[in-house]
């Protein structure tokens, strides 16, 4: 199934309900991690790439204070109104609906720290939308970027493309974002990317977290990811008999072994 950035977009739109469940349980935390991974100082700038609902740029909000500055920039309309109704209470965080491949700074400013959490690889050019949000940094600046590690979430994601194979006949074509994420899925992937955008001072380190599953929850997961995009559009018997299946291949398994790479470098 071809992939498009728009198709990404309406499905982390129809899946807003279900990224929300998971916000608490999964996003918040490796959002925060992020953030720790390289704080950002009080009165820093930051911009904060494929925002979501805010679980990253909440807490660089809370690490700059009011006399800093947060701009959270996404396509997907429902997750950031999430965002700002998570951010109450924090002037300084400012959500906005636009392309971050294309952003500049509303006032023209460099920014102290930029990061991305699990959305750099839905950027349809990674590696020139890296290269220009580096280049928003002030020398000395900070880019974050967190992703998956290899193979970290296919004992969710690998059996709701077994159901839709079998309950559709068709083969689900790897999507491009996929692809884009495999390039920095290992520790050395990832610091060796970061260096070719030209950064120093790379590391990169492991987020673990371990997350009680049922085949309902499993659910909810992958309808509030980007692969939702691969059932967007099926009438709603063949998504319901793609959902049983989905059920029946994840009796089993009882946790989701979360495991992220928070990569960082200095401009």
């Amino acid at each position: 199934m071809a992939e498009s950035i728009p198709a990404v977009v309406q499905a982390f739109d129809h899946g807003s309900a279900e990224f929300a469940e998971w916000t608490p349980l999964l996003w918040d935390p490796i959002g925060a991690a992020t953030v720790e991974a390289a704080p950002p100082r009080p009165g820093g700038r930051v911009l904060d790439v494929c925002c979501g609902s805010g679980s990253s740029a909440i807490p660089a909000a809370r690490a700059v204070g009011v006399d800093g500055l947060v701009d959270a920039v996404d396509l997907a309309r429902e997750l950031l109104d999430q965002g700002v109704r998570r951010a109450e209470g924090l002037p300084q965080l400012r959500f906005h609906h636009a392309d971050a491949s294309r952003w500049t700074s509303v006032d023209g400013l460099p920014y102290d720290r930029v990061q991305c959490v699990f959305g750099v690889f839905f950027l349809p050019d990674m590696d020139a939308a890296a290269a220009h949000l580096v280049g928003l940094l002030r020398p000395g600046g900070a880019f974050a970027v967190t992703t998956w590690r290899q193979g970290s979430v296919d004992d969710v994601v690998g059996p709701l493309v077994q159901a839709l194979t079998e309950r559709t006949g068709r083969t689900l074509d790897r999507p491009a974002s996929a692809q884009r994420a495999a390039r920095v899925d290992t520790d050395e992937k990832l610091a060796g990317w970061l260096r070719s955008l030209g950064l120093g001072e790379v590391g990169v380190r492991l987020v673990e977290r371990d997350i009680p599953l049922t085949a309902d929850s499993a659910w909810s997961f992958v309808m509030g990811s980007g692969i939702r995009a691969a059932l967007d559009g099926l009438d709603t018997p063949v998504v319901a008999a793609i959902h049983a299946r989905y059920r029946e291949l994840m009796a089993s398994t009882t946790t989701l072994s979360a495991r992220a790479l928070v990569g960082t470098g200095i401009r």
